[in-house]
């Protein structure tokens, strides 16, 4: 029988060398739980900030779904003009671990515009007649350019592509882990992101697989 090996993507950009750049403060409340959740939600994502830069046109975000009496959840993202372009609303069904958002590629929203910044809502809606209740996290969303042969025109623009490679790659991990649950070697590369992100006491909850 023959296998077929594939580079991770982190084994891939560990090669690289990680430029140092460090993002400004987020200057807005960014998360609040504590109305229906024994946590608050969070978002897998490489900084503090929560901005979560990608190549990708229709990219994936990994929340984390704490145990809470609340039924469902939303997703909503607003373009730069605080316009909402996406929202879905999830039933939870009681269930909690880590809930996979993919952007619709069927049309109905157009692709991420390289370069603007957008910007996302993760609710857990624990009272539906009362929406000042939700427990929320809140952040940034921006696409790069995925153009290798394209130089950086300085250390941010380095910084940037760095993270949205390393983002993407997380979204791949992911992918991979939930198509094949027995297989140690991706549960530890995802574990080992996690660790290396500081969200080490996200990496034993269960994928949330949602109909």
């Amino acid at each position: 029988m023959a296998f077929l090996w594939v580079a991770l993507p982190s084994q891939l950009l560990r090669a690289q060398d990680i430029p140092v750049y460090d993002p400004p403060p987020p200057t807005d409340p960014t998360i609040r739980g504590g109305s229906c959740s024994s946590v608050v939600p969070n978002v897998l994502s490489p900084t503090l900030d929560k901005r979560i830069l990608t190549t990708s046109a229709y990219p994936v975000l990994l929340f984390s779904v704490p145990t809470t009496s609340a039924r469902q959840a939303e997703f909503v993202l607003k373009d730069s003009k605080k316009e909402t372009i996406y929202r879905r609303t999830y039933n939870l069904a009681g269930k909690s671990g880590i809930l996979r958002v993919t952007l619709p590629t069927d049309g109905s929203i157009n692709e991420l515009a390289v370069g603007q910044s957008y910007k996302w809502e993760f609710n857990l809606i624990c009272e539906p007649a009362n929406r000042e209740h939700d427990d929320f996290v809140v952040g940034k969303l921006q696409r790069v350019s995925s153009n290798q042969c394209q130089k950086p025109v300085s250390q941010v623009s380095l910084w940037e592509r760095y993270r949205a490679l390393e983002y993407d790659g997380l979204a791949i991990v992911d992918a991979m882990r939930r198509a094949n649950p027995t297989e140690q070697r991706l549960q530890v590369e995802w574990e080992s992101w996690l660790e290396r992100h500081n969200l080490g006491n996200l990496k034993k909850l269960p994928a949330i697989e949602l109909k």
